[in-house]
């Protein structure tokens, strides 16, 4: 894996989407009294690279919107995080872009319980569970 620096021209208030395995990555939290997506949303994979996002601004410019992030994702939902709450985290924020996704990025970092939990409770749902 080479090493990811942070991208400044990502902004702290620019949207990270991430997606949602239904109904795996959700629960109900009573003290926010609703539905959010749950700390393991906001793991790295097992293989050892970086939790992936999409940038929302990027996906929206290049006229991409939230149903066709989750085109070819039938039982997902969409979340969003700020680069900024996972910069707090410890977290770098870079592109990473793909062949099929150039608004493709990662978040880079240890990802501790307090920092998935943290990810968790302040996402905000995109295109919420159906």
């Amino acid at each position: 894996m080479s090493e990811y620096k942070d991208d400044p021209s990502i902004l702290d208030n620019d949207e990270l989407w991430r997606l949602i395995i239904l109904p795996l990555w959700i629960t109900f939290d009573k003290n926010l009294g609703r539905m959010r997506p749950t700390s393991q949303a906001f793991q790295d994979p097992r293989d050892g690279t970086p939790m992936s996002v999409l940038l929302a601004d990027d996906l929206l410019k290049s006229g991409g919107t939230p149903d066709t992030a989750l085109s070819g994702h039938a039982g997902y939902a969409l979340a969003s995080v700020t680069a900024g709450l996972c910069r707090e985290c410890s977290q770098k924020v870079a592109r990473d872009p793909t062949p099929n996704e150039p608004a493709h990025g990662v978040v880079v970092g240890k990802k501790t319980g307090s920092v998935r939990n943290q990810l968790a409770r302040e996402a905000r749902w995109i295109v919420p569970p159906r």
